[in-house]
């Protein structure tokens, strides 16, 4: 018995204590969107681990000088895909590319060609849940983060998990800039 307590004990605090990038504390720091000291170039995104897996044709997405789509992988956890799509000022990031951020993100985001605002890599922005006939295509990413001139569409089942799993990935760039 007294083991089984120990356990116990040992569990509930590992529980409550949190336990790394997708905890708490870093979703608390995050800002949605947030203005940052210097521009952004997609070797700043590289140096901090990011591996670039597909360049995408920016015809279409008003205002953005790049984008690409890639993948992180966050200390104690599997590697996420994130969407980058670069712009050459905040400004433009927030005004140009809000919109086409929420039209491929969240509940409501366009999944096919016919649908999205910008088609350019929209499968890569859908997954595949239940499999088979029967699956159904549910958004990859849930949400959005804009730090300074980039746009950052997060991996996640839902809004809140989306920006959690974002917020280390967040901070690592801001980190990397300072």
């Amino acid at each position: 018995m007294p083991f089984q307590l120990a356990l116990v004990i040992l569990l509930i605090t590992v529980v409550a204590c949190g336990g790394g990038p997708s905890d708490n504390a870093s979703r608390a720091d995050l800002v949605k969107v947030a203005d940052y000291e210097r521009l952004l170039t997609i070797n700043n995104i590289e140096n901090v681990g990011w591996k670039r897996g597909k360049t995408y044709d920016v015809e279409g997405l008003d205002g953005a000088e790049e984008a690409y789509v890639g993948f992180w992988t966050p200390p104690g956890l599997g590697s996420l895909s994130y969407e980058i799509r670069i712009y050459p000022s905040h400004q433009v990031a927030v005004e140009k590319g809000t919109p086409y951020a929420e039209d491929a993100t969240g509940d409501d985001a366009s999944l096919n060609s016919e649908d999205a605002m910008w088609d350019e890599g929209v499968r890569d922005r859908r997954i595949i849940v239940g499999g088979g006939a029967r699956g159904s295509q549910n958004p990859r990413y849930y949400d959005y983060v804009i730090l300074g001139n980039i746009v950052i569409l997060c991996e996640g089942r839902t809004s809140e998990h989306s920006l959690e799993q974002c917020a280390p990935f967040v901070a690592i760039l801001r980190d990397e800039g300072a």
